[in-house]
C-alpha cells in the first residue's frame, strides 16, 4: 500500500454531523458553556464597568427636593352685588400665568434677601495661594463691592430660578412649587419662601393699585358733586324767575292739566257716541216694527221684556193657528193679547227714546265744555314753551351730573369694600416639608443600574468576542466540519503544572488528559483497519498553526502506547524550526533530514527520552520541503524498516499554514490527526488545510481539540458530564 502513486487521491467519506440539542435546556447550556470559557473577559469588563459606575455614583453631588402645593384662588366679590362678576370662573390660562409670576425674578430677589445663599467653601489650592501672595495672573479682579454688584446678584437669581420649578397640574387649579438645594432644610425653606413672598408681592401690588384708584375716585367725586349742586341751583333759580310751576318729575303743571283734560274729553266723547248709537237702534226698531232688534238693548230692560213677551205670544198664536185655524177662539184671544203687547212695546220704546235723548244732550254739553277748556290750556302752554324748554335743559343737566356723581360714589363705596376683601392670588394647600432622604442621586437604583450595565457590558464583550472571533467558539462546530469527526478534547493545563507523559500517566492515571489519550489511542487502533506498513501504524499529527500542541499530543500517545505494552517512536518532521524535541537528547543536531540524505543511519539518531517515556527522532539539519517521488519512496522504505521495531510511529508534521512539508508526511501516514487550538485556529484556515490534505491523499481520521476548559473533558458523546460523573472522576483521581 506504500507503493500507491502520490497523485492518486480519494474522497474522504463525509460523516453526517450528529444531531445537536436545540431545546431550551440544550441552548441554555450551550450558551452558558460559551460564556464560561470567556469568564475572565466577562469578569474583567463587568468589574471595570461596575467600579467606574460605582465611583461615578458615589461622586455625584447630593441634592434634596421639597415640593409645596398651592391653589389658584378665584376673585372674591361682594355677595350682594348684582354684577355678572359674581359668577365669573377662573380663566383657563390663569394657572400657567400664576406659575410664571411665582417663578419671576422679583420674587427670587425677595427670596434671596430672606434666605441668602450659603457661602461657597474656600478652596486652598495653588491658584488661590498665588492670588493671595500677589501673583494676579489669572485671578478674578474684584473686591468686596464687586462681589455685591448687580452681575453677581443676577447670577445668584439665575441659579436660584434654575433650582425652582413651578408646574400646574393639568385640568385643575393646583400648582406644585418644587425647590432643589444641597440640604433638605434649605429646599423646604426656599419652596415656602417663593410662595409667601409672591403672596406678599401680589397683596402689596393690589393695595397699591387700589390706593391709586381710590385717590383718583375721591378727586373725581368731589368735582362731580360740585357740578351737580351748581346745575340743580341754576334750574331751581330759572323756575322761580319765570314763574314756572313744575311738578316733582320736572314737567310743567299745565301739561298735566292738558293731559287730564284730554282724558276727560275722550270719556265724554265716548258717552256721546254710545248715546247716539242707542238712539239710532231704537229708531230703526220703531221703523221696522221687528221686536228682535230690540233684544240687543241690554241697558233698557223694560223694552227688552216687552219685546220678549210679544215674540212669545206671536209664537204661541202661530202654533194655535196652525193647529186649529185662524178663526179659533184661542187664536182670536192671542190676537187681542198681541195687539195689547204691541201697544206696551211702543210705549216702552217711546219712554226709552226720551231717556236716551236726555243723555245725548248732556253728553253733548260735556264735550263742548271740555273742548273749550282744553283749547284754553293749550294756549296757556304755548305761551310757556320757550321758558319751559330752557328749564328742561337745565334740569336734564342737573340730573346727568347727579347720575354721574352717584355712579362714582357707588364705585368709591365698592372700592372701600374691596379693601376688606383683598386676598393673594394663590393659597397654600400644603407647605413644603423637609425631605428625609436625598432626591438625587438615588444610589440604590443607580447601583442596581450599574450592576445591570456591568452585566450587559460583560455579556456584550463576550458576544462581540465570539462574533468577531475567526476561530471555533463551540465544540459542536467541530462535529462534522469538513466531513470529519471529533475524536478527543484536551483541557488546558495550567502554566507551571505541566508534567511529562510518563509522570502524567503514572501519577494521575485517571486525569482528564490521561483518559482522553487512552480513548484517542483506542479510537485510532479500532479505526486503523489495515495499515500501509505491515503491523505498524503510522499516525501523522498536523495542525494549521504552530503552538497547537502537536508535540505534546504525540508524546502522550507514545506514552499511552508504551503503557499498553507496545513500542512507540515519535519523529519530528519539522525541518524548518529549532524547537520541538530537545536536540541534546535526540542525537545532537542529526535527525530525520540527515537520514534521508544518507549521512547517518536511522538507528543512530533514535534515542530514549525518559521524560516522554518513548523513543524519539529529531528533525535534524534544517532543509527545504522539496520531496520528489524518490524521496517519498525513501520515506516509505524508512518507515517500513522502522515498523519492524515499533508498533506505533507518530509523525509530528510542521504546521500547514506555515509550510507545505506536512502534506508529504501526511500522505504516507496511515492515519492523520488534525489538531486545532481552541479559540485560536480560524475556520477558513482549517477548511483550507483539510482540503489540501485531501488533495494529497491523506487519510484524515478526525479532529483533536486542545486548550479547552476543564469542564469540556472528552465530549465524544456530544454532551457535558453530569455532576455525578464529575464527582466519580474526582473520586477516582483521589483514589
Amino acid at each position: 500500500m506504500l507503493d500507491r502513486p502520490l497523485d492518486c487521491t480519494f474522497e474522504q467519506p463525509r460523516a453526517e454531523p450528529p444531531p445537536v440539542a436545540v431545546g431550551a435546556y440544550g441552548l441554555t447550556m450551550r450558551y452558558l458553556s460559551m460564556g464560561w470559557r470567556h469568564r475572565y473577559l466577562f469578569s474583567t469588563v463587568a468589574l471595570g464597568i461596575f467600579l467606574l459606575g460605582a465611583v461615578a455614583v458615589l461622586s455625584l453631588k447630593r441634592s434634596f427636593m421639597a415640593p409645596a402645593t398651592v391653589v389658584v384662588t378665584t376673585h372674591v366679590v361682594d355677595p350682594m352685588a348684582q354684577s355678572s362678576d359674581a359668577s365669573q370662573s377662573i380663566e383657563d390660562d390663569e394657572p400657567a400665568t400664576q406659575s410664571a409670576l411665582i417663578a419671576s425674578r422679583d420674587v427670587a430677589a425677595l427670596v434671596l434677601k430672606e434666605l441668602p445663599p450659603p457661602p461657597a467653601p474656600v478652596s486652598h489650592n495653588w491658584h488661590h495661594f498665588l492670588c493671595e501672595h500677589g501673583v494676579r495672573l489669572g485671578c478674578a479682579a474684584g473686591t468686596e463691592t464687586a462681589s455685591n454688584s448687580a452681575g453677581v446678584i443676577d447670577r445668584q437669581i439665575d441659579g436660584l430660578l434654575a433650582s425652582v420649578t413651578v408646574e400646574p397640574v393639568p385640568r385643575s387649579r393646583i400648582l406644585t412649587v418644587t425647590a432643589k438645594a444641597d440640604t433638605g432644610e434649605r429646599a423646604a425653606a426656599v419652596a415656602n419662601a417663593f410662595v409667601t413672598n409672591y403672596q406678599k408681592l401680589a397683596l402689596n401690588q393690589q393695595r397699591s393699585d387700589l390706593q391709586r384708584e381710590a385717590e383718583w375716585l375721591d378727586d373725581r367725586t368731589t368735582a362731580l358733586r360740585q357740578r351737580w349742586l351748581e346745575a340743580e341751583g341754576a334750574a331751581s333759580a330759572y323756575n322761580v324767575q319765570h314763574a314756572l310751576v313744575n311738578t316733582t318729575g320736572g314737567s310743567p303743571l299745565v301739561e298735566h292739566q292738558i293731559s287730564d283734560m284730554a282724558v276727560s274729553l275722550g270719556q265724554a266723547q265716548t258717552r256721546y257716541a254710545a248715546a247716539q248709537a242707542r238712539v239710532s237702534t231704537l229708531k230703526a226698531a220703531i221703523q221696522s216694527g221687528d221686536p228682535q232688534t230690540l233684544l240687543s238693548l241690554g241697558e233698557q230692560p223694560l223694552v227688552v221684556a216687552a219685546a220678549t213677551a210679544l215674540m212669545q205670544e206671536e209664537s204661541q198664536r202661530a202654533q194655535k193657528s196652525a193647529s186649529f185655524g185662524p178663526n179659533h177662539p184661542d187664536v182670536i184671544a192671542f190676537d187681542r193679547q198681541i195687539a195689547s203687547s204691541r201697544a206696551n212695546l211702543a210705549a216702552a220704546t217711546h219712554r226709552a227714546l226720551l231717556s236716551i235723548n236726555g243723555e245725548l244732550a248732556s253728553a253733548r254739553a260735556d264735550v263742548d265744555q271740555l273742548t273749550s277748556d282744553l283749547d284754553r290750556l293749550r294756549v296757556q302752554s304755548g305761551k310757556q314753551s320757550g321758558a319751559q324748554a330752557e328749564y328742561r335743559t337745565l334740569d336734564q343737566e342737573s340730573q346727568s351730573a347727579r347720575s354721574i356723581y352717584e355712579a362714582f360714589l357707588e364705585r368709591a363705596k365698592q372700592l372701600t369694600d374691596r379693601v376688606a376683601l383683598l386676598q393673594p392670588p394663590i393659597m397654600f394647600v400644603s407647605h413644603a416639608a423637609v425631605p428625609a432622604t436625598a432626591t438625587f442621586p438615588n444610589r440604590k437604583k443607580l447601583m442596581m443600574g450599574v450592576i445591570v450595565l456591568a452585566l450587559v457590558g460583560g455579556v456584550g464583550a463576550v458576544a462581540l468576542r465570539i462574533f468577531f472571533s475567526s476561530g471555533f467558539t463551540d465544540l459542536d462546530e467541530f462535529r462534522g466540519f469538513g466531513g470529519m469527526p471529533l475524536l478527543a478534547v484536551f483541557p488546558r493545563i495550567q502554566a507551571g503544572r505541566k508534567k511529562s507523559p510518563v509522570d502524567l500517566m503514572r501519577d494521575h492515571p485517571f486525569s482528564m488528559p490521561a483518559e482522553a489519550v487512552r480513548q484517542l489511542g483506542a479510537q485510532l487502533s479500532m479505526a486503523s483497519g489495515g495499515s500501509r506498513s505491515g503491523d505498524a501504524r503510522i499516525v501523522a499529527i498536523t495542525s494549521a498553526l504552530p503552538g497547537d500542541g502537536k508535540m505534546t499530543l504525540a508524546s502522550w500517545l507514545a506514552a499511552a502506547t508504551e503503557e499498553a505494552g507496545e513500542t512507540a517512536l515519535v519523529i519530528d518532521t519539522d525541518f524548518s524550526r529549532r524547537v520541538g524535541l530537545d536536540r541534546n537528547k535526540a542525537g545532537g543536531s542529526l535527525g530525520l533530514s540527515d537520514v534521508l540524505q544518507g549521512k547517518v543511519a536511522a538507528r543512530n539518531v533514535i534515542v530514549r527520552d525518559q521524560g516522554r517515556g518513548c523513543d524519539v527522532m529529531s528533525a535534524g539539519t534544517p532543509r527545504g520541503y522539496i520531496f520528489d517521488r524518490a524521496e517519498i519512496s525513501q520515506l516509505q522504505d524508512l518507515f517500513r524498516d522502522l515498523s519492524r521495531s515499533y508498533r506505533v510511529i507518530v509523525l509530528v508534521t510542521p504546521p500547514l499554514g506555515v509550510t507545505a512539508g506536512g502534506l508529504s508526511m501526511a500522505s504516507v501516514a496511515d492515519q492523520t490527526l488534525f489538531v486545532c487550538r481552541w479559540g485560536r485556529t480560524s475556520r477558513e484556515t482549517t477548511a483550507a488545510c483539510i482540503e489540501r490534505l485531501r488533495l494529497y491523499g491523506a487519510r484524515l481520521s478526525g479532529f483533536v481539540v486542545t486548550g479547552t476548559d476543564s469542564g469540556s473533558f472528552n465530549l465524544l458523546c456530544g454532551a457535558q458530564l453530569t455532576r455525578q460523573e464529575t464527582r466519580l472522576i474526582a473520586h477516582r483521581r483521589q483514589a
